[in-house]
């Protein structure tokens, strides 16, 4: 029973006052803010983790786009007795943004981007991404100082309430340092804007009670010298335990206190609605290494004298990550890590480094000098690259270490990490008495890695919190964690993953009784109500670190591996909307608890049926979350699976029907679209979408939408007959008489059933631009026989019918076998979609996609004659899996002087025929694409014809085929 209650692991709802508490926030708060609004089971479960291992599942879940929702929300919050805390990207590592009371999630509305002149200053919201902030800054050589790991995913909020770092950001280029202005909004509502004077004059009058205090505090610590060389002392290397009292040391005016402490609060003292930053060279010129060392020690003291006695530079040796061996051992399988793999011992670590300089000549000097340092301490083998594509390969690998080496833990267990810091000058031994460390307390499966410039060591390793001991063991090991670190070498708990819950319970053994007596009042000082985040960074409960833990329940072997860091989100079509692939994850995992344990079968029932549009319906099953995943994780694939467990006989029953009539259906689709076109040209096109909508609802949504930007299909294009000799009377000779190349071309589905959109251009439909410019280019076409209704079998298998997807994949195969004499003849389709999905089709013959066979074998045969000014660029998720993006922009940058990429998209949502069924989810997931578009662009290209009909219609500008522009410009 004691066990029990100090470490509770097992995720609960709610209880039944939080619970209604919860509603009655939700009844507050409908009609008073924009943004979704959740109570039911399944959706507070999806958000009730971050990437730590704890879970709290939340009373309700508010998305929040403005300052007035914050403070509506913090209205109903106290009115009902509950506490709020924020969330941004959901990467949180010590528990920041998990609670069982409100959690706010942010919004659109928060995705400000302001570039100063000269690129001096950024202005962001708290929703921007920082890689999203980077990109926009390259241009000008620039680049926002906090670089964490997950920055493709991380968001500016939760970089500013973490005071997150990074590899190259070391203690001077964090937001303390690098911010210009904050504007925040205090639990009273009240919003402060440090860049604003006349804000700052009313702030000053309107609070000066609270100012009065921080000044009282600010000088209770100057008057205090013991302590002030404490707070200087634990500044020098990377911190973020506890409040930044650093803050009560740089600064004498209470604003500048109050602004600073806002930093690494995580949360806790109120919200930060806009930050600008002061932004810092990220020079062009880079080399690249990843060193072996013989042993820890000597690639410690090599580190020593890289970190140039902690001063922070932006030339020279800007990064140097220390990798230990068994780091090393989770990813050598990787492609990037062949070169080094002769070089690594049985304790050999590696410190990845990066020389950076303002041009070649100065970057030359100073990669002598790093190899130079290097030789001395013993590196093993030497190779600064300038190669940018190994560089990024290199850096991928080191990032996606929080992932890839959680990946390596038995299935079932959960992922644990922490980051420590030490002063530089002990870093040597340092690293050896961590590892001694986890491995006496059984966690030999742990990997220890590190910004190592700034003294900063992360280490992970798994256990399974189900089982009896674990938590215990994990507390134990906690404790000697602690003395090792804040005590014998007087460094961080925290380095830069902030205190959250891990690390609460031992604030006050690292910072003293009297620092954490002032780190309770500034919490009082700023929220006396306790209202945000109660809890998290300071908790009275010594065990708080070992409770709410998060049990990992196998569920299905294709994500079992996940840690459910929120990585993949970014990429996900339906984020925001429904879930996403870390939620669908987690739900499907309490799924699997819940039925294993029998305790609950109401809520199970709930999330079952819930599960099916949330879960599924809306999932694109496009799998771009696998190219964000470290491990390659394919929630999408698992969908699919789940789709098909659950589709009963009724269902099997009209697949088979519809597999052996594709034909049928495929003229029945282009005949009802030609219909709506014709239609159209006697209704209004509003008319006619009102008319079908109708229909859809009386039908329970069976019949498909058909949107005016929707157009029917040429079938199968007529292809001339080069074989007609003219001197012969047209009769054939043969081929190899014409002297032209020969080679299949299969136009697919989708671009045979849907066309091409009206333009001013003139444009051909897909399939009958791809052969002109295959006749164009000299190629004898072969098209295969009897095409009306041949599929890659793609459509069955995204809707969970894998046998109807082999079968019609099948027959596809062996037409197009023989079409090619048995795979002797190239053979290229127009659907990015198609040509991936064909790669996993058995069958001899190669299929290529078009837009790597145009860029490769058509345009250079080509003479272009026309261009467009812009051309707007998009990605179709298939195109992204076979990495054809560069292929696709060499084309458009061919047709037009400049092109524009849709950023703010990654799969457009269509899916298919989900565009026509779930038309929601296409317009979820191009929601921003207008802001894409340039002012000066009449039009856009897409390789897939069905996910052009959805740009075109939410993107303002008609959407092409890749052939249809390439045709056009192509033109005699």
């Amino acid at each position: 029973m004691q066990q029990a209650l100090l470490y509770s692991t097992q995720p609960k709802a709610p209880a039944p006052d939080r619970q209604a508490a919860g509603e009655r926030v939700a009844a507050r708060l409908k009609g008073q803010i924009s943004g979704a609004i959740h109570t039911d089971p399944l959706m507070t479960y999806a958000w009730s983790g971050d990437a730590s291992s704890y879970r709290l599942i939340p009373a309700v879940v508010v998305f929040v786009n403005s300052e007035d929702d914050v403070r509506a929300v913090f209205k109903a919050a106290r009115a009902e007795g509950l506490p709020v805390t924020f969330r941004a990207a959901g990467t949180s590592l010590s528990g920041q943004a998990v609670t069982d009371g409100v959690l706010a999630v942010l919004g659109d509305g928060w995705r400000k981007m302001e570039i100063h002149p000269g690129a001096e200053k950024i202005t962001l919201g708290p929703a921007i991404i920082v890689a999203e902030a980077n990109k926009a800054l390259k241009p000008f050589n620039k680049k926002i100082g906090p670089d964490p790991a997950s920055q493709a995913t991380c968001k500016i909020g939760g970089v500013v309430n973490n005071n997150s770092s990074g590899m190259c950001c070391g203690v001077a280029q964090n937001t303390y340092h690098t911010m210009a202005r904050l504007r925040i909004v205090l639990t009273d509502g009240t919003m402060l804007d440090s860049g604003d004077p006349a804000s700052c004059d009313a702030f000053r009058i309107s609070h000066a009670s609270m100012l009065e205090e921080l000044h009282r505090l600010h000088h209770e610590i100057m008057a205090d010298a013991d302590l002030v060389a404490l707070i200087r002392h634990k500044y020098r290397i990377k911190n973020t335990v506890g409040y930044s009292l650093n803050a009560l040391v740089d600064y004498h005016d209470p604003l500048d206190i109050l602004i600073h402490l806002m930093v690494g609060s995580e949360g806790t003292l109120g919200f930060v609605s806009e930050v600008s930053y002061n932004t810092v060279p990220e020079h062009p010129f880079k080399a690249t290494g990843l060193i072996p060392f013989p042993n820890p020690q000597a690639a410690g003291r090599a580190i020593i004298e890289m970190a140039n006695g902690g001063v922070q530079v932006t030339t020279g040796v800007t990064a140097a990550e220390y990798i230990e061996r068994r780091a090393l051992a989770t990813v050598e399988h990787l492609g990037p890590m062949a070169p080094l793999l002769p070089w690594l011992t049985e304790d050999s670590p590696a410190v990845l480094i990066d020389v950076t300089a303002p041009d070649a000549e100065t970057l030359s000097a100073e990669v002598a000098k790093a190899e130079d340092l290097l030789r001395r301490h013993g590196a093993t083998h030497i190779d600064l690259s300038t190669d940018e594509h190994r560089s990024h390969a290199l850096w991928d690998i080191r990032k996606g270490f929080f992932t890839s080496g959680g990946a390596a833990r038995p299935k079932g267990t959960s992922m644990l990490t922490e980051d420590v810091a030490a002063p530089i000058d002990r870093l040597a031994e340092f690293v050896v008495d961590m590892r001694n460390l986890l491995d006496a307390h059984g966690y030999e499966d742990a990997i220890i890695f590190g910004h190592a410039l700034a003294g900063n060591l992360h280490f992970q390793m798994s256990d399974d919190f189900s089982k009896p001991g674990a938590a215990q063991k994990f507390d134990d090991f906690n404790q000697e964690l602690s003395e090792l670190v804040s005590v014998r070498y007087g460094g961080s708990l925290k380095a830069e993953h902030g205190t959250g819950r891990a690390i609460a319970p031992f604030v006050e053994a690292e910072w003293g009784s009297k620092a954490y007596g002032i780190m309770h009042a500034i919490k009082a000082a700023f929220d006396p109500e306790r209202l945000l985040n109660p809890g998290v960074l300071l908790n009275d409960d010594p065990k708080i670190h070992v409770k709410n833990l998060k049990v990992m329940p196998l569920a299905d072997e294709l994500v079992d591996l996940c840690i459910e860091c929120g990585f993949c989100e970014p990429a996900c079509p339906s984020h925001h909307m429904t879930l996403t692939p870390r939620q669908r994850i987690a739900v499907t995992r309490e799924r699997a608890r819940l039925r294993e344990s029998g305790e609950d079968p109401e809520r199970l029932a709930r999330f079952e049926a819930d599960f099916q549009y949330a879960g599924m319906d809306t999932c694109a099953a496009c799998n771009l979350c696998s190219l964000r995943c470290p491990v390659g994780i394919e929630t999408g694939t698992m969908i699919m699976g789940e789709r098909a467990r659950r589709r009963g006989n009724t269902a099997q029953s009209v697949a088979r029907f519809t597999a052996d009539h594709t034909g049928t259906i495929e003229s029945f689709m282009r005949g009802g679209v030609a219909l709506a076109d014709a239609a159209r040209t006697i209704i209004p096109a509003p008319a006619v979408e009102a008319i079908t909508e109708t229909a859809r609802r009386l039908t329970n949504k069976a019949i498909p939408r058909v949107s005016r930007t929707l157009h029917h299909g040429p079938g199968t294009p007529k292809v001339r007959d080069t074989r007609q000799d003219p001197k012969k009377s047209g009769f054939p000779v043969p081929i190899a008489q014409t002297g032209r190349e020969q080679i299949v071309y299969f136009p697919a589905c989708p671009s045979r059933m849907f066309g091409a959109p009206k333009t001013e251009h003139n444009l051909l439909d897909t399939p009958n631009a791809m052969v002109a410019l295959l006749e164009r280019a000299g190629y004898e076409i072969i098209i295969p026989e009897n095409l009306n209704g041949q599929c890659c079998g793609q459509p069955f298998q995204s809707k969970g019918f894998p046998e109807q997807a082999a079968e019609v994949g099948g027959a596809l195969a062996k037409n197009l076998s023989a079409a090619s004499d048995a795979g002797r003849l190239p053979v290229v389709t127009d659907a990015s979609t198609c040509a991936k999905h064909l790669k996993d089709v058995p069958g001899d013959a190669t299929v290529t996609d078009s837009a790597q066979f145009l860029v490769t074998h058509v345009l250079p045969k080509l003479k272009l004659t026309q261009k467009l000014p812009v051309i707007a660029v998009h990605h179709n998720c298939s195109a992204q899996r076979l990495f054809e993006q560069p292929a696709t922009e060499t084309i458009a940058r061919a047709c037009a002087e400049e092109i524009a990429v849709l950023s703010s998209i990654t799969c457009c949502g269509y899916a298919g025929d989900k565009g026509l069924f779930i038309p929601e989810l296409n317009a979820h997931a191009t929601r921003r694409v207008g802001k894409d578009v340039p002012a000066n662009c009449q039009l856009g290209v897409s390789t897939v014809s069905t996910c052009a009909s959805g740009l075109s219609e939410h993107a303002g500008i008609p959407f092409v085929g890749l052939a249809s522009l390439l045709e056009w410009a192509s033109r005699p």
